[in-house]
């Protein structure tokens, strides 16, 4: 549910669009753009995927997600795949044949610029280039019905959620990645208006 006062700003960018309110999404990787997906295809809404929004005469919007959750989940999700991508560090490559490393252990032995270095993951700043309304995943259901789109909430099934078999980050690497992704922790309060 959105918010009273965030709510207002999404009707007040409405009336100031006034061109259209035709919506564009921007997936954001790692914040729930796969079950967005399902939605929007089923709405006729454009879907830009992994791709920066350009400036358009509607309504670019995304999903977005506290910055520490969205790396946890991003690196859970890489380690269940079969398939080790190029951004993965190579000198830990071997922890995808080792389910007993921890999640902990791993983001220990990387570096800063390997935890700063995943595509096409990158930051949140990085994704909200001409983007208009930053979401919660609780939000999408009013926002859409706000722009009058209608849909069955039930029918949809959550998508890629990230299982937790290597654990989740303790208090020491939640604070390392929140330092490192400071500027994104700040977006993220600027934009989960209450």
């Amino acid at each position: 549910m959105i918010p009273e006062s965030k709510k207002k700003l999404i009707e007040d960018l409405i009336k100031n669009k006034n061109k259209t309110n035709k919506l564009t999404f921007v997936h954001t990787p790692k914040c729930g753009g796969t079950y967005v997906a399902q939605i929007l295809k089923d709405l006729n809404i454009t879907n830009l995927g992994h791709t920066q929004a350009g400036l358009n005469d509607g309504i670019n919007f995304t999903i977005i997600r506290h910055p520490v959750e969205r790396f946890e989940s991003l690196l859970n999700y890489r380690l269940t795949k079969t398939n080790i991508r190029t951004d993965w560090p190579i000198h830990l490559r071997s922890v995808y044949n080792d389910e007993t490393i921890s999640l902990n252990r791993i983001v220990e032995k990387m570096s800063d610029k390997e935890i700063l270095n995943f595509k096409p993951y990158r930051t949140l700043k990085f994704w909200s280039k001409n983007v208009d309304v930053f979401l919660l995943i609780n939000e999408l259901h009013d926002f859409l019905e706000i722009n009058g789109y209608k849909y069955d909430i039930d029918k949809y099934d959550r998508k890629n959620i990230s299982k937790k078999n290597r654990g989740v980050l303790n208090e020491k690497n939640r604070e390392r990645i929140a330092n490192l992704y400071s500027n994104d922790i700040q977006f993220f309060s600027q934009h989960n208006i209450h």
